[in-house]
């Protein structure tokens, strides 16, 4: 069902503040019309418009009985003509010429009054009408009525001279349209549209028989006539109500005591509908209008539907309502409805006033509410008034426009005054340098549904600052919650600022519930020199603060201050005097590095000093890259660094940062390793930079160090180089490892042997020795063919004693060996077994000897047998799409080398090979030195089973801290089950 709701949002801080008796009143617009009006025509016009032609007799005084009489223009009886202008109601479709064809200008209408000589009394009062003032015509008045209308009638006739000829019709037709209102010349009307009404005897045409000769006789319709026959379809329309007289053209059909039925009818007033929720010392008047037939008390019903609206208010708790027509107000306390709980239903009795004029409008004005405060941010609550559909004796209609919009209620709202304005500010340059032009961003937002009024934003300078002509303010309109507000307009953007630093701030007005802003504040000079003082020394600071006549409930957030370190410089410079690089962003000698060093044991030593020229302490990020970082700006004094230029070294050489002093920065170095570095203010502090050079590097390496400020952003860099050793050789065997597997099953150890020597290896030995001798447990010895880290048909079986590879194994290369171990079918549960893996390297000819490398690999029998294999994938430019993707991506055994620009996801895949389930099975793992998490949600880091996503908080629940730790915690794995923990790392 269609709801049509009057919707009122204008605030009225109090709609009436009496708390005592308030009088309705009459309207002072003009509205339809709606009842008829001088039914009996006892309002007789002003004098001014009575015709007052001698010669005419248009107002005739009969003091004879014979019809004699004087014609000054006075009127005791009989009767007089007066212009329908001045006339009550009525209006006639006469034309403007007399009984004599002459023209007068004016339509009239005849009154009697009393009889005198030839008339009768009224019938009730002193004043009645003749229909034919000086032709057949209609008197008739234009009333709107609505398609909810009937009507029963009566009305007194009287026939003057002949019984047989005078009769009367009472009509319904199309709105009469006068065109000369205000006067004029004009033929009679013709009249459209006429339908005539029967009486209860079904005539349309009312005689009398002679005994009613000049007497009166009421003709009447008992029966309420549906007035929605005549609209055509239409839900109101002003139509025509009129009585057509039948006889000659000067005389017959007197006209008396008529009777018209209509509702009277109701619209809520637009000038009342809301009002602040802190307005509690006073009543608030609910205001409705009607117009229409009222002579005596009028029981109002309304309905208070709740489930109409979001945010009802609540009955009892937000407001009350009052009866406050008499002298004490009177509580009306709604009745909830019996099906429906959040639906209330309530009376207010119309108390008649006979001063007042309700045909024409009056205002009521004793419904009110009591309203309560709060102090919950639950924005503007509705009470919904309605007209309660299901009484009978109110019509509800639009009174400014009959046939517009039908009002069956409004919304009266309480606004919440309760609202949370916040304002934040920071700084949009990555770094302020002295003397030098910055900006902010001010975001204002009011966390409220509540409106928040007359708002005013300030700032003001508290260090290292200063404003000037051409400092601007600008706002946009941020969506919020699926709401954009407007901004606010400004003169300019500079008068914007201007008003922000004065003391009675930026006005912005009201600011709606959940309305967002973002202010640019720029053009804000930073101090040549750091000026601040006290708790500013150092800093560059302003704040910005918002304040609202309404009632903020956290005023918390209210102010911002923006504390960005003052720009001093950060030096960064070798120990050694002679090659130190001191000074901002002097970074190498000529494009030659400051300092080269070379390698001892694979080992060289940088010890690096860093000076902090702030007045505060600084923490600062050491960087060590493989290719050159630059100065943001080209220029020599203060700058952030290029961030792309900075590459970790991920081959050749491993570079470690330890917080010692220079003379400690050498071979047996015992200290904390850092990535960071705390300096106090205005000192020097000191670290060492460990290389480890791999054989693999065999040429001259240049490192370029860094530090940034992780408070200012500022930097410094310096290039310095390593040499390595001659050529070495360098072979490495991974891993120890453990296992389980079932009474008489199999399982595969795998091993990589990697060269990260300069030169080829060939004719290495490989073997493997069973530990515990012949205890049952059988060793096969492979290596891995096709190179898939997978024991296949294609691998190669070994021989199980000593087997020379004829691999040769490159530099940075490798080769897979697998060990395939069968538990006998005798075995109990709890035994184990070990096999260690020999490899010996070819030292014939060779400058460098290798020693002899060895794996030992544990095996035990259990009915729990977990297998878990660590793999990874290289992700470019760090995009993965979704958790499938990850799910369904082929992983590898073999290292990687990761750049800046890519991401490395590990799977860690556990199977239970047992019969049995097991319950609580931890995967840990950490995360790498030199990286960082890489995460995103939904996709990583997530556990995966069978192609699918299965990571949730209860049974497969993943603990990761982010930055050194990750653990996933598997509460079930059935048998032959496999499910894989993926986590995703990059580069610092």
């Amino acid at each position: 069902m269609c709801r049509k709701i009057l919707a009122i949002s204008m605030l009225m801080a109090a709609i009436n503040t009496q708390v005592y008796a308030v009088a309705d009143v009459n309207l002072s617009t003009k509205v339809i019309q709606r009842s008829f009006v001088n039914l009996g025509f006892e309002t007789v016009p002003d004098p001014k418009w009575r015709n007052t032609d001698k010669t005419s007799k248009y107002c005739y005084d009969y003091t004879g009985l014979n019809g004699s009489g004087s014609h000054t223009g006075s009127w005791t009886q009989g009767h007089c003509l007066f212009d329908q202008r001045g006339v009550l109601g009525w209006r006639t479709t006469a034309s403007t010429k007399d009984g004599d064809k002459a023209e007068i200008s004016r339509r009239e209408i005849e009154f009697w009054k009393y009889g005198g000589w030839d008339g009768i009394a009224a019938y009730n009062g002193t004043y009645y009408a003749e229909l034919n003032a000086h032709e057949p015509a209609s008197l008739y008045q234009n009333v709107c009525v609505s398609d909810q209308d009937k009507m029963t009638w009566s009305l007194r006739h009287a026939v003057r001279k002949d019984v047989t000829k005078e009769k009367i019709k009472f009509f319904i037709s199309d709105e009469i349209v006068d065109p000369i209102q205000n006067g004029g010349t004009a033929n009679a009307i013709s009249v459209t549209g006429k339908q005539y009404f029967s009486n209860d005897q079904g005539q349309t045409e009312f005689s009398s028989d002679s005994s009613y000769l000049k007497k009166w006789k009421e003709h009447k319709q008992s029966t309420a006539v549906a007035l929605k026959t005549f609209l055509n379809g239409a839900t109101a329309k002003v139509k025509a109500f009129g009585f057509e007289g039948v006889g000659t053209g000067e005389e017959g059909n007197w006209l008396d005591d008529i009777k018209l039925n209509l509702k009277p009818a109701i619209e809520f007033s637009a000038d009342s509908g809301a009002v602040l929720e802190n307005a509690t010392g006073n009543l608030h008047s609910v205001d409705f209008n009607i117009v229409g037939l009222v002579n005596s008390d009028i029981e109002v019903a309304f309905v208070i539907d709740n489930t109409i609206i979001n945010n009802p208010a609540q009955y009892g708790k937000d407001y009350k309502i009052y009866d406050n027509s008499s002298a004490q107000p009177i509580e009306i306390i709604p009745t909830p409805d019996p099906n429906n709980p959040k639906i209330l239903r309530f009376k207010y009795k119309i108390k008649y006033n006979s001063a007042l004029k309700y045909d024409s409008g009056v205002t009521i004005k004793g419904l009110a509410i009591q309203v309560f405060n709060n102090s919950d941010k639950e924005g503007n609550r509705v009470i919904p008034f309605e007209l309660d559909k299901t009484q009978t004796s109110i019509a509800v209609m639009d009174l400014s426009d009959c046939g517009g919009r039908v009002f069956e209620g409004f919304q009266y709202e309480i606004q919440d005054d309760d609202v949370d304005l916040g304002v934040t500010k920071q700084l949009i340059d990555k770094v302020a340098l002295p003397n030098t032009a910055v900006s902010y961003e001010i975001t204002l937002l009011n966390d409220s549904q509540a409106t928040a009024n007359n708002v005013v934003l300030k700032d003001q300078l508290l260090a290292n600052l200063t404003q000037d002509q051409t400092t601007s303010l600008v706002c946009e309109a941020i969506e919020n919650e699926g709401k954009t507000a407007t901004c606010p307009v400004f003169t300019s953007a500079t008068d914007a600022a201007s008003k922000l630093f004065s003391t009675t701030g930026l006005a912005l007005g009201n600011v709606s519930g959940k309305a967002k802003f973002k202010f640019i504040l720029s053009n804000l000079k930073v101090s040549a020199s750091d000026t601040g003082a006290g708790e500013n020394i150092g800093y560059i600071a302003n704040k910005a603060e918002v304040s609202t006549t309404s009632n903020d409930i956290n005023l918390n957030n209210n102010n911002a201050i923006a504390k960005n370190l003052y720009a001093a410089k950060n030096d960064l410079f070798n120990t050694d005097v002679t090659k130190t690089g001191t000074g901002l962003f002097v970074i190498d000698n000529n494009g030659q590095a400051l300092w080269t060093k070379p390698s001892q044991e694979n080992k060289a030593y940088f010890p690096l000093t860093i000076k902090n020229e702030a007045k505060l302490a600084q923490d600062y990020q050491l960087y060590a890259s493989s290719t050159a970082i630059a100065p943001t700006f080209s220029t020599s004094g203060y700058s952030t660094l290029v961030k792309s230029g900075i590459n970790s070294f991920t081959s050749g050489l491993k570079i470690e940062f330890y917080k010692v002093d220079a003379t400690l920065c050498k071979a047996g170095i015992s200290s904390q390793q850092v990535t960071q570095l705390n300096v106090a203010a205005n000192t020097t502090d000191q670290v060492c930079a460990v290389i480890t050079v791999y054989p693999s590097t065999t040429a001259t390496t240049n490192i370029w160090f860094a530090i940034e400020s992780l408070q200012s952003g500022l930097g410094d860099v310096i290039l310095d180089a390593v040499t390595p050793q001659p050529q070495k050789r360098l072979l490495e065997l991974t891993n120890d490892q453990a296992a389980q597997v079932g009474v008489g099953g199999t399982y595969v150890f795998l091993h990589r042997l990697m060269n990260y020597g300069v030169e080829n290896e060939t004719k290495v030995k490989v073997s493997i020795n069973p530990v515990n001798g012949k205890d049952g447990f059988l060793f096969t010895l492979f290596l891995d063919k096709n190179g898939n880290d997978t024991l296949d048909a294609s691998d190669t079986l070994l021989s199980d004693i000593e087997t020379e590879l004829s691999n040769i194994i490159e530099p940075n290369k490798s080769v897979t060996l697998l060990i395939k171990v069968e538990a006998p079918a005798t075995a109990t549960n709890g035994m184990s077994s070990q096999v260690k893996l020999i490899v010996k390297p070819d030292n014939t000819e060779k400058e460098i000897s290798l020693v002899d490398l060895s794996n030992t690999d544990l095996i035990t029998v259990s009915p729990n047998q977990l297998r878990i294999l660590k793999s990874q994938l290289k992700v470019e430019n760090c995009n993965m799409t979704d958790a499938l993707a990850v799910i369904s991506a082929t992983y590898t055994v073999q290292n990687e080398n990761l750049k800046p620009n890519q991401c490395l996801i590990y799977r860690i895949m556990v199977k239970n090979t047992g019969s049995a389930v097991l319950s609580n099975v931890v995967i840990n793992d950490m995360y790498p030195a030199y990286t960082t998490q890489w995460a995103r949600v939904g996709i990583l880091p997530i556990v995966g089973s069978d192609g699918q996503n299965i990571t949730d908080s209860t049974n497969n629940k993943i603990e990761d801290d982010g930055t050194a730790k990750i653990k996933a915690i598997l509460k079930e794995l059935l048998s032959q089950q496999e499910k894989s923990l993926y986590f995703g790392i990059k580069m610092k």
